[in-house]
């Protein structure tokens, strides 16, 4: 699959570059990364060039995922990561500390889902969306990119410890961006 660069209003979404790695392992130190994400930990620096040079690439290459940087220009600074992976049509995401609560992550969600649906997989119907039960932050985004919630359930993805965690699922279906209700508890904010 050929690397494309996505834009919306505000952001660019291009390949993740070797200037990223110090970014990527300064994030990945968040205590909610080690709480609700499958990167390794502690989160070192050669886990992030790893990412980076090898993992990210060969995922392009292979077709199995899309992995994006987050930017506000191109060739700025990294805010974050967005990936859609292939076999299961899913979207997995996350931005650093001081991006957050800005609307960045859903604008880019509703990008790459638009991708998806456009040019990626012809004909593709829904997009998928989980995140370990709690991670409000994740639903949060999910809800404002327009998924609609469908069940609790252990994880598909293994976490660290090779277990599956109880976690959130979510749907968002072609052309819809409308925000549902019916989701857990502490995702709608007051």
């Amino acid at each position: 699959m050929d690397i494309v660069a996505l834009r919306t209003e505000r952001l660019v979404l291009d390949q993740l570059q070797e200037g990223d790695v110090d970014a990527i392992t300064a994030y990945c130190q968040d205590p909610l990364f080690e709480r609700y994400l499958t990167v390794p930990w502690p989160y070192r620096r050669e886990h992030a060039a790893g990412f980076v040079n090898e993992l990210a690439p060969a995922w392009w290459q292979s077709g199995a995922e899309a992995t994006w940087a987050l930017r506000r220009e191109e060739g700025g600074p990294l805010m974050g990561v967005l990936s859609f992976r292939m076999p299961k049509h899913d979207l997995g995401f996350w931005i650093g500390e001081e991006h957050r609560g800005f609307g960045y992550m859903p604008e880019a969600v509703s990008r790459v889902a638009d991708w998806a649906f456009d040019e990626a997989v012809p004909g593709l119907q829904a997009v998928g969306w989980e995140c370990i039960a709690g991670n409000v932050a994740s639903a949060r985004v999910a809800r404002k990119a327009g998924f609609r919630f469908t069940r609790t359930a252990p994880s598909s993805i293994p976490d660290r410890d090779d277990a599956h965690p109880e976690s959130w699922y979510g749907t968002l279906g072609r052309g819809i961006r409308s925000i549902h209700e019916g989701w857990p508890t502490g995702v709608v904010q007051p």
